[in-house]
C-alpha cells in the first residue's frame, strides 16, 4: 500500500464527506476525553507524583476506634501518642514512621502590618522529609534535636516566602508570626499540590513545639485517640504484609490485656491506592480483598466508556460502507482486490482515530485545567476542608502522563479497528455488479 496515496486519498474523502468525518472525529474525540478525564483523576491521586514519591510503599493509619461492648460506647478520631509510642513503634517489619499531625487552619500576621494571613500549618517529624520528597529552594530540613526539643521553626513554601519576604533567600531567617507566636523560618520548600492531603501543608513545624503535644488524657484505652495520623514506610509488598500481621497481634494483645470491656483496631490500614479505591468504612472482609480485587469496578466502568463509542462508530461505518458500495465496486472492476480495499478504509479510519485521539486529549487537558477543583470533588473531597486558604492547582506532572495518553489511544484505536474492520469486511463480500448498482 501506497501511505502518500492512501493520505491523499484520506483527505479528499474527508473533505468529500464532512458531516462523516466530524463525527467519527467527535466520537472518538468523546471517548477519549472522556476515558482520559477519568483516568488522570485517579492517577492524580495513586501515581508518584511530587512530592509523594514513595505510594506505593507506604501504608497510612489515619484513626483509631475503641469501643467498649457493655455499654456499647465507642469513639473514633485521629491517633495518641501514647499508641504509637508505647506499641506501633516498637513493631519491626518496617523502614520508618513519621507522625503528623493533619493541616489545620492558622492566621499569619505578615511584617509589613498588612493585617492577617490565612495559611495552612502541619505539625511534622524529621522522618516527614524522608517520606514526602520535598525540593528545599533554601535552607534545610528539621533536624532531629531541634525536633526533640521542641523549639519553635518552620519550613514554608516558596509561594508563602515570595509573600512574606519578597523571595526565598529572604526568607530563611525571618521570624514567622502563627497566631501572634513567633516561628525561626529555616527553610523553603517547592509546594506540592492542595490536593494531597497528607503531605500538603504551607507551613511545616515541629509538633512537639505545641504545649499540648504530650498530654495523655482518659482511660488506658481512652488516651490512644488523640490528634495524630502516621506515615509508615515498608520495603516491599512481602514487608507491608508482615506488618499488618504484626499490627493484628499488637492489637490482639492490647485488647485481650483490657478488663474493662474496651476493644481497640484500626478502621483502615492501607497503601493509597488501596484507599482510593475503597468505597467507604472497610470491613473486615472488604479490608482483606487485594488491590486486584477492589479495582475491578473501576476497570468495567472504563471499558463501558470505551465500549459504547466503539459500537457506534462501528454504526457509522457501516452506514458510511454502504454510500460507497458504488465506489468499491468499480475500484474492484479495474483490478482492486479486497484486502487492498480493505487496508485502504482501515488505514483512513485510523488516521481519524489518531487525529480524534489528539482532539480528544487536548479536550480533556482543558477540562481538567479548568475545571479540575469541580471535577475532584465529583470523586474525592478530602482536600475539600481547606475552604478558601488555598486553590487546589493541578500540575503539569499530573496532567501529562504519557503512558496513560499512549494506553488510553492505542486502547481506542484496537477498538476502533475491530469496530470498522466488521462492517468493512461485510460490504466486500458483495458481488462487483451489485455494488456498481448500489445508489451513490
Amino acid at each position: 500500500m501506497n501511505i502518500s496515496q492512501s493520505f491523499r486519498q484520506t483527505i479528499a474523502e474527508a473533505r468529500n464527506n464532512p458531516g462523516f468525518t466530524a463525527l467519527y472525529i467527535g466520537g472518538v474525540a468523546f471517548a477519549v476525553a472522556f476515558t482520559m478525564v477519568y483516568v488522570i483523576l485517579y492517577y492524580i491521586r495513586i501515581a508518584p507524583i511530587y512530592p509523594e514519591y514513595n505510594r506505593d510503599t507506604t501504608l497510612y493509619i489515619n484513626n483509631v476506634t475503641i469501643r467498649n461492648d457493655e455499654t456499647s460506647s465507642q469513639s473514633t478520631n485521629n491517633i495518641g501518642l501514647p499508641l504509637i509510642d508505647e506499641y506501633i513503634s516498637n513493631l519491626k517489619n518496617y523502614e520508618y514512621i513519621t507522625v503528623n499531625l493533619p493541616a489545620t487552619g492558622t492566621f499569619l500576621q505578615p511584617t509589613d502590618g498588612s493585617g492577617d494571613l490565612k495559611a495552612l500549618k502541619k505539625g511534622i517529624d524529621p522522618a516527614f522529609f524522608k517520606l514526602y520528597g520535598y525540593e528545599f529552594i533554601n535552607g534545610r530540613p528539621l533536624s532531629q534535636a531541634e525536633f526533640d526539643s521542641g523549639v519553635s521553626v518552620a519550613i514554608i513554601t516558596k509561594d508563602l516566602a515570595d509573600r512574606l519576604y519578597g523571595s526565598a533567600e529572604n526568607a530563611v531567617g525571618k521570624p514567622i508570626s502563627m497566631n501572634y507566636r513567633d516561628f525561626k523560618i529555616i527553610g523553603v520548600i517547592k509546594p506540592g499540590s492542595s490536593i494531597f492531603d497528607k503531605s500538603f501543608a504551607q507551613i511545616l513545624y515541629p509538633y512537639t513545639s505545641d504545649n499540648w503535644y504530650n498530654k495523655n488524657q482518659g482511660s488506658e484505652m481512652k488516651r490512644f485517640l488523640g490528634q495524630y495520623t502516621l506515615g509508615i514506610k515498608v520495603k516491599d509488598n512481602e514487608q507491608q504484609q508482615a506488618f499488618k500481621d504484626e499490627l493484628d497481634d499488637m492489637l490482639r494483645r492490647i485488647n485481650a490485656s483490657d478488663t474493662t470491656g474496651w476493644r481497640v483496631w484500626f478502621p483502615s490500614v492501607a497503601t493509597n491506592a488501596e484507599s482510593v479505591f475503597s468505597s467507604g468504612t472497610q470491613t473486615d472482609d472488604s479490608s482483606k480483598k487485594g488491590i486486584a480485587e477492589k479495582i475491578k469496578p473501576y476497570l468495567t466502568l472504563l471499558f463501558v466508556l470505551l465500549i459504547i463509542p466503539a459500537i457506534n462508530i462501528s454504526g457509522i461505518i457501516g452506514g458510511q460502507m454502504d454510500r460507497r458500495m458504488s465506489e468499491m465496486g468499480i475500484r474492484r472492476s479495474f483490478g482492486g482486490t479486497k484486502s487492498a480495499l480493505c487496508r485502504q478504509v482501515m488505514f483512513e479510519n485510523l488516521l481519524l482515530t489518531i487525529t480524534g485521539g489528539i482532539v480528544g486529549l487536548i479536550a480533556a487537558w482543558s477540562i481538567l485545567y479548568i475545571c479540575h477543583g469541580w471535577i475532584l470533588g465529583l470523586i474525592d473531597n478530602s482536600w475539600s476542608y481547606l475552604g478558601d486558604m488555598v486553590e487546589a492547582k493541578v500540575s503539569l506532572e499530573m496532567l501529562f502522563a504519557p503512558s496513560i495518553f499512549i494506553t488510553a489511544l492505542s486502547i481506542c484505536i484496537i477498538m476502533n479497528i475491530i469496530s470498522a474492520y466488521i462492517p468493512v469486511r461485510l460490504a466486500l463480500r458483495k458481488q462487483i455488479v451489485s455494488s456498481i448498482n448500489e445508489k451513490k
